[in-house]
């Protein structure tokens, strides 16, 4: 089917037994729900985040991709109930409580670190990231997190790392980058190019244990699903030519 210019394919889950089945658009669609139309009006509202997007050369239809999936899971109430929470314990206790999510974007404090840690490393930045290990640096990394400006800046380091260390990876299509990148920002974009891939099958050990596979639970189907119906919303073409001309 074609929608938006594109070509929408079906999306593999795995079942309770060993057999792949296929999830068709209209399941994913009845299993995201009115979720997905409220995650699209709200980039398409603020389009503040494409525009600075666009100004870091960067097409907006993947950056959207790639933070999707945490679009549609984003509970603005449970934001509110838990977040408070569990900041407080991050902040006084440590790195062992970085693991809960902010903001839309659904980014987590370990997360943040990481990228911190990377990009000052690799000297991607003239920001001035305090990464002691502290309650004063942890405070700083979570007000960061709960500002949507900032979200949007840590995705587009994201990205930026993503460019550099897959440089060497030959994209089947779109779709491949979309889908690949957005399980990198899920399970750990440190991890090497096979174990991504092999988080993007739906073979793996993970689904082959669960009763019933969520589509929440598989980031880089629901990206590409955004990615291949919606897509086209933000997509800058001039920018495709324009790196595509860098990289020649």
């Amino acid at each position: 089917m074609i929608v938006g210019g594109s070509a929408i394919n079906p999306v593999e889950i795995h079942g309770q037994s060993n057999k792949v089945t296929v999830l068709t658009e209209e399941q994913l669609a009845s299993e995201l729900g009115n979720r997905y139309y409220d995650a699209v009006d709200y980039l398409l509202k603020n389009s503040w985040m494409s525009d600075t997007l666009i100004e870091q050369k960067i097409n907006p239809a993947l950056a959207f991709g790639i933070i999707f999936p945490g679009l549609v899971r984003y509970s603005a109430l449970r934001d509110i109930m838990e977040g408070g929470a569990y900041r407080t314990l991050y902040v006084q206790r440590g790195r062992k409580y970085a693991h809960y999510t902010i903001g839309r974007f659904q980014m987590k404090p370990s997360f943040a670190e990481l990228i911190e840690r990377n990009i000052t490393r690799q000297k991607m930045t003239n920001q001035d990231f305090d990464l002691k290990n502290n309650p004063k640096a942890r405070s700083m990394r979570a007000r960061r997190l709960e500002d949507p400006e900032w979200q949007v800046r840590y995705l587009i380091y994201f990205i930026r790392i993503m460019e550099k260390r897959f440089d060497h990876v030959k994209w089947k299509s779109e779709d491949d980058k979309v889908r690949f990148y957005a399980t990198a920002f899920n399970v750990g974009y440190n991890r090497d190019e096979r174990t991504i891939r092999r988080m993007m099958n739906p073979r793996t050990s993970r689904y082959r244990k669960a009763k019933k596979v969520k589509a929440k639970d598989r980031h880089g189907d629901v990206a590409a699903y955004f990615y291949n119906l919606d897509g086209y919303r933000f997509t800058v073409k001039s920018l495709e030519v324009d790196n595509k001309e860098e990289k020649k």
